[in-house]
Formats: C-alpha cells, sequence, structure tokens
C-alpha cells in the first residue's frame, strides 16, 4: 500500500470531494539533542489525512513517531518543514497567540494519564477548559453538567479524581476535551492505563459522541481491538505513515476467506487466487462461468468442482436460511420462497418493505399484515 495518506471513509455520496479535517503533506520533524551532532529524527515525511467526523487509530511501536504525529496535529510543537493542516488553518503560518487560540477552540486532548486536577472537582475539572476562552459561570457550569451526563458520570460530578475509578477518570477527562466543543479530539493512549474491558467502553464512548457530534477523532493505541473500532488505521514506522489499513474489515476478509476454503476443501492458494480475482463470496463463485473461474485458479478442474461445490454450498445455505425464516414468522414455505424470489431474505428486509408491499409479493394482504407484525415483533425481541 502507498503512504498517500488517504482519506477516512464515513458514507458520502459517490463521487463527492471529501471535506478533510487534517491533513498533512511530507512532514518532517528533527530535535537538537544536547551532546549529539546529529539530530533525531521523529518524522521523516508523514503524509496523512483524515475526513471530518473519522475515527481513526495510529499505530506503531514505541519511537515510531505516534506522539510526534499527535503533538503536530495538535499545535503543541511545530514541524521542522512539510505541510500541517487542521481545521482548514495552515498551522506553519500562524503565530503562537494564534495557535493557543487554535487548540482551545478546535482542539481536545485526552491523554494515558487522564491529567485531571486533584483538588478540583469533576465538574470543576470539566468548566477548566472554558475559562481561558472567557465563557461566563453560569454557561460554564450549564456545560459541564451536560457534558458529564453525556459521558455517564451525572452521579460523580462532586467527586475529585482520587475518589474515582480509572475509567470514571477518562471519562471526566472526555467530557473536558469536549468543553469548548472541539471539531477535532486528540487521544493519546487513552487505554493505557486500564483494564480491556473498561478500556473498549472508553473507545466505544468516543464512537458514539463522535457519531453524535460529528467531531473528528484520532487515537493513538497498541490495541487492534481499539483499532477495529476506527474507520481506518494509518501505521507508522520510522517517522513515516507506511499504510493505511481497515483492521475491521480485514478480519472479516480472513474469516470469511477461511470459511469458503473450508467449505469448498481447497487450498489457501486456490482461495487466495479466487479472493484476488473479487470472487470473495460464495455467491460470488456460484454465479461467475467457469471460464472466469479458470483465468482466476489457472486450472479448468479446479474451476468446475469449485463451481459445483460454492453452488451446492449456496443452495444449502439458502434453504437453512428460508427454514429459520419460516421459523421466525410462522409462515409456510411457499410464502418465504415469495420473499426470498423478490429479494427479502432477513426478518430485517421484511420489516422495512412494509404491508403494502408485502402484499403484493404475498398476494394476500391479511398474511401480509401478520408477517409485518411478527418481523417487527421478532426485531424487538432480538435487541432485548
Amino acid at each position: 500500500m502507498t503512504n498517500d495518506g488517504g482519506t477516512a471513509a464515513t458514507g458520502r455520496a459517490g463521487g463527492a470531494a471529501p471535506e478533510h479535517s487534517i491533513s498533512l503533506k511530507d512532514v518532517k520533524k528533527e530535535y537538537r539533542v544536547k551532546g549529539r551532532k546529529v539530530p533525531v529524527k521523529a518524522l521523516t515525511g508523514a503524509t496523512m489525512a483524515v475526513e471530518k467526523g473519522a475515527m481513526v487509530a495510529v499505530k506503531g511501536e514505541s519511537g515510531s513517531g505516534k506522539t510526534t504525529l499527535l503533538q503536530m496535529i495538535g499545535a503543541l510543537d511545530s514541524a521542522t518543514s512539510g505541510e500541517v493542516v487542521v481545521g482548514g488553518k495552515d498551522l506553519r503560518r500562524m503565530n503562537e497567540g494564534q495557535l493557543t487560540r487554535h487548540r482551545a477552540e478546535t482542539i481536545g486532548f485526552v491523554f494515558q494519564s487522564f491529567n485531571l486536577i486533584p483538588n478540583l472537582t469533576s465538574l470543576e475539572n470539566v468548566e477548566l477548559p472554558m475559562e481561558a476562552l472567557d465563557v461566563p459561570k453560569g454557561d460554564r457550569r450549564k456545560r459541564a453538567v451536560e457534558l458529564l451526563e453525556s459521558v455517564g458520570m451525572k452521579e460523580r460530578m462532586d467527586y475529585k479524581p482520587l475518589k474515582l475509578s480509572g475509567g470514571e477518570q477518562q471519562r471526566v477527562a472526555i467530557a473536558r476535551a469536549l468543553a469548548n466543543n472541539p471539531s477535532i479530539i486528540l487521544a493519546d493512549e487513552p487505554t493505557g492505563s486500564l483494564d480491556s474491558k473498561t478500556g473498549m467502553s472508553i473507545i466505544q464512548l468516543l464512537d458514539k459522541l463522535r457519531r453524535e457530534k460529528g467531531t473528528t477523532v484520532v487515537i493513538v493505541t497498541h490495541s487492534d481491538r481499539a483499532a477495529k473500532l476506527c474507520d481506518f488505521t494509518f501505521n507508522i514506522r520510522d517517522g513515516i505513515i507506511t499504510s493505511k489499513t481497515n483492521l475491521a474489515l480485514e478480519e472479516d476478509s480472513r474469516l470469511r476467506k477461511e470459511k469458503i476454503r473450508a467449505g469448498l476443501a481447497v487450498s489457501g492458494k486456490v482461495t487466495n487466487q479466487l479472493f484476488h480475482a473479487e470472487f470473495d463470496t460464495l455467491a460470488k463463485i456460484a454465479e461467475a462461468s467457469i471460464q472466469e473461474l479458470t483465468e482466476a485458479t489457472g486450472d479448468d478442474r479446479t474451476a468446475k468442482r469449485v463451481s459445483k461445490k460454492a453452488q451446492f454450498l449456496l443452495e444449502r445455505e439458502m434453504d437453512s436460511q428460508k427454514e429459520l425464516l419460516a421459523i421466525d414468522l410462522n409462515i409456510e414455505k411457499g410464502a418465504v420462497d415469495k420473499l426470498f424470489a423478490d429479494g427479502l431474505h432477513s426478518v430485517q428486509s421484511i420489516k422495512g418493505a412494509g404491508a403494502k408491499r408485502l402484499a403484493k409479493i404475498l398476494g394476500d394482504e391479511r398474511l401480509a399484515n401478520e408477517v409485518a407484525e411478527r418481523a417487527e415483533l421478532q426485531i424487538a425481541k432480538e435487541s432485548e
């Protein structure tokens, strides 16, 4: 994969140019260390782009440049060379006063060690950043209360940090990061001091908040579990972004590949050949021509065998789906066949179709209403 940085997808209509919240181009950072003639190169040409409203992870070994990268984005340090544009502003063209204001208004920071003021309550800690922007006391208090409620800390507003668990302190820290309604949250190992269960709840909270508020979130993490909840993961090595991946999609692809390999009883090599040719589901393999499968695998006999097995497995899988749907909706197989023929293969899709469309498919208005009601009840039961 190239190191062009790319963008994070958030469901924008095809063809529309993405709006970048963060854009770094060939960013280099060198530090002069006393006693050393050669400068330390923390970043050696990092390039990345993050779309507005995305949540992305930055992963890399210790000393790879993760924290330095975050400092560049957060205007806590300046680049030696390259372009750093955050929230539409070129940071290298701003003076120190402008950068201070920019940090207060645009960036929310979340740290591994929480960095809460120990002699202040949760409420007072969250109010603190608003003082820098001269927000009136009454407004500060009101917003701080709302933010603490949003992160599940309503009952702990009057507690000081030492009376809180690690997870609770991090929730307060997140509320504080949101105090000035920033467009970007930078989280440096936010789960590093927490157990795995609490850590995942913090990542899930950040994901929930960014979906509700449209905030861009950048997380430095060592955790693959955390990275899988992000839109993309930027991998950094020796101060340069080496790749951009989606760990959740990669895991899904790996599991699908293993399932297909086992189902078709073929080698890993054949499975990789099929996936490389974009025959990555049983349906695609079953619907492909023998010529297409031969071109993919390089072998006519293998192509014919794979095609027959895929069709058999798909039919068996379809029959199982139909039987389960008939049980869930308490209807006859003939009615299920009609639903499948119209592309309705799940309770969710049947609920979404509505009684009017179901009546046309089934040819029975009474049955259609019953099916629609049963589908809705089944979904409600599954969500309990």
